[in-house]
């Protein structure tokens, strides 16, 4: 009887991990990338690691490491420091939080360890579906 109850409690956390752990890398998937409204000020306060630039001449750049300096905007494309005046960006883009997606992330995981926790706790309460033997020798069973 004892064997049995271990199997069940190995199954149980097995059927948790195999819910819940593919979950979690979309958890730092909560985001999203948006256009900003203030480059210089939200390069300035939020420091991000890249943000997106579409230029006047509608070129896009992906620049890392973003900076400020006067009305220059100063980054790393492909790991060359580039500057550009800050006239000349159209559009920046940048990642950032996104609530709603976070909030509907945590429910789904909610509700999918509540599932896998009542299917666990069902089938860990329910009697043996067959004789159990507790020989050594399984051709005596």
């Amino acid at each position: 009887m004892l064997k049995a109850s271990g199997s069940r409690h190995v199954l149980v956390h097995r059927l948790i991990a195999t819910t819940v752990l593919p979950l979690v890398p979309l958890a730092t998937a909560c985001s999203t990338v948006v256009a900003v409204s203030s480059p210089a000020q939200f390069v300035a306060t939020k420091s991000p690691h890249m943000v997106w630039v579409t230029k006047t001449d509608n070129t896009v750049l992906a620049l890392q490491s973003p900076q400020i300096i006067a009305d220059t905007l100063g980054g790393f494309v492909r790991g060359d420091f580039i500057e550009m005046p800050l006239s000349s960006v159209q559009v920046m883009r940048a990642r950032q939080a996104a609530p709603k997606h976070t909030l509907l992330l945590v429910g789904g995981v909610t509700l999918a360890s509540a599932v896998a926790a009542a299917m666990a706790l069902h089938s860990a309460s329910a009697p043996p579906s067959g004789a159990m033997c507790n020989d050594a020798d399984p051709e005596a069973c």
